[in-house]
């Protein structure tokens, strides 16, 4: 509706009457009655807008505190490298907490979104977001941790066990992990589960670890370096050669046990592809497939143990063993790669380690009397004290 005119006559210069309208001016009371209406409109518009302030304000802090909650108890499943967000999203469709962002919001603004442990938990809701924050996550500044070397070759048995007597982790509770635990990378998501389901995966290096850790978290470190490794030459070169993954490992873990010098790893690595490639031997004849199947590292190995059934035994299996059997380096990685191209299906070890290459059986037969004869020279060096 327009505003209110009223009409006036007035006389113009020449003495005629005319009219004009002017604004209409209600009463002064009707001009109060109508400020004070709109005053109230006001004041119950503002009235509202706190209430649902203090309304949304109060679920905030009931969330963030935990003050009246329905008891509900879940268990939430952490794995190594999820992330805040994930984390807040999993809370938030279980009905532990109501609102995913603040909880968030809080991990960030505490710094608690930094050191999150893999592993499964026990959450209530009736635990406050602190609460929460704490049993995910604690601050490394609050816990001890230790550097552990793990070196080249080292079998995840090794391993378990150095971590164990560095007081890390439980072995037993590695071993379950390594076993059944849902790691998120897709090349361990699509190994069957199982007891050596990381051999070869535990990359060798310096770990930081805490004292008293997670066995996920632990097991998660060593398989984010292998990751970082795993890079794009690395997966084009395997796809070149068309061999995947685990067999590229199983290849480097047995030129890593029989190797002792970087010089002879890509001729050992040429050994292995060509019997692999050549119908005239089925076996690779690996001696260190041996001793992993016995599971006993010994110097002279028997012809028993050379009949030891096993699938990872290379004298009674065809073609590669069952999986990698040990962890192993760069450089023997490097080696499975990249063979070196060779006419060599033998080799025979030396004293000092390195080894003596051949072509044929007749060649390697010589290589073995002189190894021999090395060897005894060596003894009898060693006995007489000369160098």
């Amino acid at each position: 509706m327009g505003i209110k005119k009223k009409q006036s006559i007035y006389r113009d210069i020449a003495g005629e009457k005319k009219t004009r309208e002017e604004p209409y001016e209600p009463p002064r009371g009707q001009q109060l009655f109508s400020g004070c209406l709109a005053s109230l409109r006001y004041v119950v518009i503002l009235f509202a807008v706190s209430i649902l302030l203090s309304a949304f304000l109060l679920s905030f802090a009931n969330d963030v505190f935990a003050f009246v909650k329905e008891e509900k108890t879940v268990t939430l499943t952490v794995r190594e490298g999820e992330t805040v967000d994930e984390i807040a999203k999993e809370l938030q469709e279980a009905d532990v907490i109501r609102y995913a962002f603040l909880f968030k919001l809080y991990m960030r603004v505490t710094e608690n979104d930094e050191d999150i442990v893999a592993g499964e938990y026990e959450i209530s809701s009736a635990m406050d977001y602190r609460a929460i924050a704490k049993t995910v996550g604690t601050k490394a500044s609050v816990r001890e941790s230790i550097d552990v070397v793990i070196p080249e070759g080292f079998t995840q048995d090794e391993i378990f066990r150095l971590l164990e007597t560095k007081g890390v982790c439980p072995a037993s509770d590695l071993y379950e992990a390594a076993a059944e635990y849902d790691f998120k990378y897709s090349w361990i998501m699509n190994r069957e589960k199982g007891e050596k389901r990381l051999e070869g995966f535990l990359f060798p290096d310096t770990y930081t670890f805490y004292v008293g850790d997670n066995a996920p978290r632990v097991l998660g470190k060593f398989l984010a370096n292998f990751n970082k490794k795993y890079d794009v030459d690395f997966k084009t070169r395997a796809a070149e050669l068309e061999i995947d993954l685990a067999d590229i490992l199983t290849i480097a873990s047995m030129i890593e046990a029989e190797a002792k010098t970087d010089e002879d790893r890509p001729y050992i690595s040429s050994v292995i592809y060509n019997r692999l490639q050549s119908p005239d031997f089925p076996y690779l004849q690996i001696d260190a497939t041996v001793l992993y199947a016995i599971g006993e590292h010994k110097t002279n190995i028997t012809e028993e143990d050379l009949r030891y059934e096993s699938p990872y035994n290379t004298y009674t299996h065809k073609g590669l063993p069952a999986g990698p059997i040990c962890n192993p380096g760069m450089e023997s990685i490097a080696a499975a790669l990249y063979p070196e191209e060779t006419g060599y299906y033998y080799y025979v070890a030396k004293p000092d380690g390195s080894h003596i290459f051949s072509e044929t059986a007749s060649q390697h037969q010589k290589a073995i009397e002189e190894a021999k004869r090395l060897f005894e020279e060596a003894e009898t060096a060693s006995e007489t004290g000369e160098d």
